[in-house]
């Protein structure tokens, strides 16, 4: 006689009983997570609120932005360079191997690391430091404009905006991610609340009094980000030639990988080879040290610290010794690679492009589209007032009325932190090329 086996659908909650089941005690599950959105919603019939937490993210227009925004290096240099977006798989990547070797909510690291840059600037770091510069008051364009301190500008505060406010797909603003998506990605990096303060800020269920992520998954994809940043610029570094494998072969982390993780020999002939072994085992290493140390961890203070899946206490780290050797590792990075006169030549120019492409907005707003303008016109002058139709004479005074409005400063600093540098490569040329 035949056995007839019947097949069901698997729905949200089969997917939420099987969390209950598999997943660690300190893994934050997913059930209860769809009531802490900014904006009340109806579960999903089929997806736990993290995994649609991730594939919102996914589909964004800032995520698909995130390919053609450098890294280090410009992607003109070479078709093998990081980029943001390959830079943000591979966060991806190594926070999930993480999330399995813990027992961890895997969607939920998985929609953290996805969203954690998507505030990223064009042209790397230098972008930041610009914005922030203009949005602090150190930098007044030239005398263009003269607001003071009005928030300053942080990528990690601007994921965070990106996600609640900027993007546009649904009926609301933003797309209302749960609070532990949102507390992951702000604080992936450094908050620095005496400094940074942002407009439309939403602290609902971001835990502010801690620096550190309250889940577990938060601290594990804020760990994973240093550890793809150190070992891929160092990758980039010895590929494009600007450091020595020589020089790289006498810090203490590569010593400990060369003893410990079976490297082949090195000579001139297998660089190539060598450099591909040093940067996997380089990273199995650390993996392998932050996941050890984390249990050990979880297993003296999880009990004392924690409260439904939320821990008091940053417990996800590397060992005291290799903390030192991979802090020495970043110095010799920032050294050889991040003030490398060839990078900083290229910050240069990306600094030229980003403060002209300011005055430009700041001077004349109309040279910005609709999209990114209209509402803001709209609700300061209101829909019968036409600025594109006006004459120069006419249009000044209202153009005066604006340029020192924060709001609007913010505004075009929201557009510029948007776009990829082969969009502001292409602006800049069209408003000044001759």
């Amino acid at each position: 006689m035949i056995e007839i086996v019947s097949y069901k659908v698997r729905k949200r909650e089969f997917q939420v009983e099987n969390e209950e089941k598999f997943l660690s005690p300190y893994a934050c599950k997913s059930n209860g997570a769809n009531t802490t959105r900014l904006i009340e919603e109806e579960n999903d019939e089929f997806r736990t609120p993290f995994q649609r937490d991730r594939d919102r993210i996914l589909h964004s227009k800032a995520f698909r932005r995130l390919k053609h925004k450098r890294q280090v290096f410009f992607t003109d240099y070479g078709d093998h360079y990081r980029t943001r977006l390959t830079h943000t798989l591979e966060v991806s990547q190594l926070s999930r191997t993480v999330s399995r070797i813990l027992g961890l909510n895997e969607d939920l690291i998985e929609a953290i690391a996805l969203g954690h840059d998507l505030g990223h600037t064009p042209f790397g770091h230098i972008g930041e430091e610009i914005l922030n510069a203009v949005l602090t008051g150190k930098d007044n364009l030239n005398n263009v404009i003269n607001t003071g301190n009005i928030g300053g500008f942080k990528h990690n505060y601007q994921s965070l905006r990106v996600v609640d406010y900027l993007e546009r797909r649904y009926d609301f603003k933003g797309l209302n991610l749960t609070s532990f998506v949102r507390e992951g990605i702000l604080k992936h990096t450094d908050l620095k609340k005496g400094s940074i303060f942002y407009p439309e800020f939403n602290e609902g269920g971001l835990y502010m009094e801690y620096e550190f992520s309250v889940t577990i998954e938060g601290q594990v994809v804020a760990i994973c980000d240093e550890i793809a940043q150190r070992t891929h610029d160092l990758e980039d570094g010895i590929r494009s030639g600007f450091i020595d494998l020589g020089n790289v072969r006498e810090l203490a982390l590569i010593k400990r990988v060369e003893k410990q993780c079976n490297l082949p020999e090195f000579n001139k002939k297998n660089k190539e080879i060598y450099r591909n072994t040093l940067i996997r085992k380089l990273i199995s290493l650390l993996i392998k040290d932050i996941s050890e140390e984390t249990i050990k961890n979880i297993n003296k203070y999880y009990d004392k610290t924690s409260s439904g899946g939320l821990v008091f206490k940053q417990l996800v780290m590397f060992s005291p010794q290799i903390d030192r050797e991979q802090k020495e590792l970043d110095v010799f990075i920032d050294k050889e690679i991040i003030n490398n006169s060839a990078i900083n030549k290229a910050d240069a120019k990306s600094e030229h492009i980003i403060r002209n492409l300011l005055i430009s907005y700041l001077k004349k707003p109309l040279l910005l589209e609709d999209v990114v303008i209209k509402d803001f016109l709209n609700e300061k002058f209101g829909n019968n007032v036409e600025l594109r139709k006006m004459s120069g004479e006419k249009v000044f005074p209202y153009i005066e009325k604006i340029k020192n409005e924060p709001k609007f400063i913010r505004l075009i600093c929201d557009y510029i932190a948007g776009m990829t540098d082969n969009f502001a490569l292409n602006e800049y040329s069209e408003l000044f090329s001759v």
